[in-house]
């Protein structure tokens, strides 16, 4: 999972001919010398162009390459002004296993810029043989995610596969590379502003610095962090979906008269529990079960098919007797629905009274928080206002209305702003109740106005009965016996569709079990004992290079690795504006080379490659580069690449340089120069 530079050329055409530069790589410690302005950082920029890095430094999609690629340039021989009439930049890359791939894309050119050609070979610096070439895009919607995405292919090439992560508006998006290159690539102007690195922010991503440490690290605490939203999330689908199968049966139970029981808001663990869940219908001031209900249907079946059906003349004698009890019937249930009626009423009202109350409870609340907050800032305003008016309704107070006791006081704002939270919730409770209760009400509402068409059907029949002629079969008789059988096939139906339902919250309740197990066997630290050791060892990398590089604001060992940010703290708070300049550059370097180094001994995604412009900022010491020279020459050993452009005086840098195996690119005069017979 890295890469290493191998050799970055600039090409530009002018009406003069050619000009560009050549800067071969190698392996370990690469220092590219030039004096200020001759385009060192121009070249490394070029890095970042043709790798499509350059929102890394800014949302704007401009190129962020100088007049010299874009524009025009000074010929260093003649000091003559060329237009530039087009310009290309090229990177050979090799990753590690040992693939080679030449990347350009145009800086100026008829072809777009979001265009970049890629050579399946080293075709820098082994121009003469044939190279495949694919075309990619990049700086456009999905360059990360689709197979023409050059983001996407260079993941491919390093080996990365980027995590989801968390966006502030709650919706996901990826880890993109453009936040995690600042750990590994230090730019001039605001790179060295912030410790680790300055991210770009406008992804929205949350925490951006923090999950790019996670990923460089190679820390498990991303996943883990995954893998218990995702729980949280299938748990709650799992939730979801129990409500969904508790409402059907509530539904279910609508459809008979009846009301669900033994069946919990929330799913269910015990499957015995939830078999003995029943669904109950009203016989009189009790409830009967489900299957009781169409055992008595049944059995009043049995008898009436037993029984031939009487005439008229038959029935006659009990007719008047039944429509009387059926009229008082229907006067009980008539009054009872007015009654509940009027109760629905009631608690509407004390619904609506508790809104209201519970709304001017909230602006009570902020007018107490807000005198609260301008007394807290320092205002004297406020203790006058309290004497002379009430803090909440701003009316004004008589001294007459105050206790004519001798040392009384008006209530402190603090224990009003909690005497306004007691009586808040007091009202959200009530209204809870009135909400409840109303539910509860409908559903008896409901329950009696469909005894009540029931107990319709059978006045009219029997009153059909008494006008009918003697012999003729009783209406009202076979009126009941329809009604008994279209009431037994209803309730078999529920009966039927009930178990199908309690089957399918057998499922999600078992699936509910699995999860929770899932979640209770995740780690309650953040931290595995791998993560442990990976922040233990990079804390002591920095530790070292700090005292190394005469760190001297407090003692190195006070350095600790916020677990939260991963950014440098002391005791708990993180270091900011305590440290000098310098000592704030010093802490930069340990950082992110300690990052690199951590790859040596521990597994982590670094890719191996760190780049430093102008690493000496705030005049640093001299002592103090001369033991990053030599810190970062031993990234050789392990196939790293460090690579650093500086102006600093070059016999000095020479001499930092003297005895140490490294690759020094130095340029007298301008970089870019006239490229004869191109």
């Amino acid at each position: 999972m890295s890469f290493k530079l191998r050799h970055l050329r600039l090409r530009i055409e002018t009406m003069a001919g050619t000009y560009g530069a050549d800067i071969p790589f190698k392996p370990g410690l690469n220092v590219l010398w030039a004096d200020n302005t001759m385009g060192k950082s121009t070249c490394l920029q070029a890095v970042l162009y043709v790798l499509g890095m350059e929102r890394m430094l800014g949302p704007r999609r401009e190129i962020p390459l100088t007049y010299v690629m874009t524009s025009h340039l000074d010929d260093p021989s003649t000091g003559e002004k060329h237009s530039v009439l087009e310009s290309s930049a090229f990177l050979e890359l090799e990753n590690s296993a040992g693939e080679i791939i030449t990347i350009r894309r145009a800086v100026k050119s008829e072809t777009d810029s979001k265009l970049i050609n890629v050579y399946l070979g080293p075709a820098l610096t082994t121009p003469s043989e044939h190279y495949n070439q694919k075309d990619f895009f990049v700086s456009d919607p999905g360059a990360a995610q689709r197979d023409a995405g050059f983001h996407k292919m260079f993941m491919d090439f390093l080996g990365w596969k980027l995590p989801k992560v968390k966006k502030y508006d709650g919706g996901e998006t990826t880890l993109y590379l453009e936040t995690l290159f600042p750990l590994f690539y230090v730019e001039q102007k605001a790179g060295w502003s912030a410790i680790p690195a300055a991210f770009p922010t406008y992804f929205q991503i949350r925490e951006v610095g923090r999950r790019a440490v996670e990923f460089i690290m190679g820390l498990d605490t991303h996943e883990l962090e995954l893998k218990k939203q995702q729980l949280e999330l299938d748990i709650s689908a799992n939730k979801a979906e129990w409500i969904i199968k508790r409402d059907e049966a509530i539904s279910l139970a609508r459809l008979i008269g009846g009301r669900l029981d033994g069946i919990s808001p929330n799913p269910m663990l015990s499957i015995a529990e939830l078999e003995r869940a029943s669904l109950l219908l009203p016989d009189n001031q009790e409830w009967r079960t489900l299957d009781q209900e169409i055992h008595v249907v049944r059995n009043l079946l049995l008898d009436i098919a037993e029984a031939s059906v009487p005439s008229v003349a038959d029935v006659a004698p009990e007719l008047m007797k039944e429509i009387n009890n059926l009229n008082e019937k229907i006067t009980a249930i008539n009054n009872d629905r007015n009654r509940i009626f009027r109760f629905v009423q009631i608690e509407l009202s004390q619904k609506k009274a508790s809104e209201v109350r519970i709304k001017a409870l909230d602006e009570d609340l902020k007018k107490n928080q807000d005198a609260q907050k301008i007394r807290n800032f320092g205002s004297l305003l406020s203790e006058t206002l309290v004497l002379h008016q009430c803090p909440t309704c701003e009316q004004p107070l008589a001294d007459t209305l105050l206790p004519q006791v001798i040392g009384a006081s008006v209530m402190p704002v603090e224990d009003n702003i909690e005497y306004i939270k007691a009586q808040k919730i007091i009202f959200q409770q009530a209204l809870a109740q009135s909400e409840l209760s109303i539910q509860e009400s409908e559903r008896a509402l409901a329950i009696r106005t469909e005894e009540l068409n029931a107990l319709g059907f059978r006045l009219r029949a029997l009153r059909a009965d008494i006008t009918a002629p003697a012999n003729a079969a009783s209406t009202s008789a076979i009126e009941q016996r329809i009604r008994l059988e279209t009431r037994l096939v209803n309730l078999q139906d529920v009966q039927l569709r009930l178990g199908e339902v309690k089957l399918g919250l057998q499922v999600i309740s078992e699936q509910h079990k699995t999860l929770l197990n899932e979640k209770e066997l995740l780690p309650k630290d953040r931290f595995s004992e791998e993560d442990r050791s990976k922040m233990k060892a990079l804390t002591e990398l920095i530790r070292q290079q700090a005292v190394a590089y005469g760190f001297t604001t407090f003692p190195a060992f006070e350095i600790d690795i916020a677990e939260d940010s991963f950014r440098p703290e002391k005791q708990g708070f993180e270091i900011g504006f305590e440290l000098s300049a310098s000592d704030a550059i010093r802490l930069k370097w340990a950082y992110q080379l300690a990052l690199l180094e951590l790859d040596r001994t521990q597994k982590t995604n670094h890719p191996g490659v760190l780049f430093f412009d102008e690493p000496r900022q705030q005049e640093t010491k001299k002592a103090s580069v001369e033991h990053l020279f030599k810190r970062a020459v031993n990234a050789m050993s392990s196939g790293q690449q460090v690579i650093f452009a500086t102006s600093e005086d070059r016999e000095q840098v020479e001499s930092f340089l003297l005895g140490l195996d490294c690759n020094l690119v130095a340029f007298e005069g301008k970089i870019v120069q006239r490229i004869g017979g191109l």
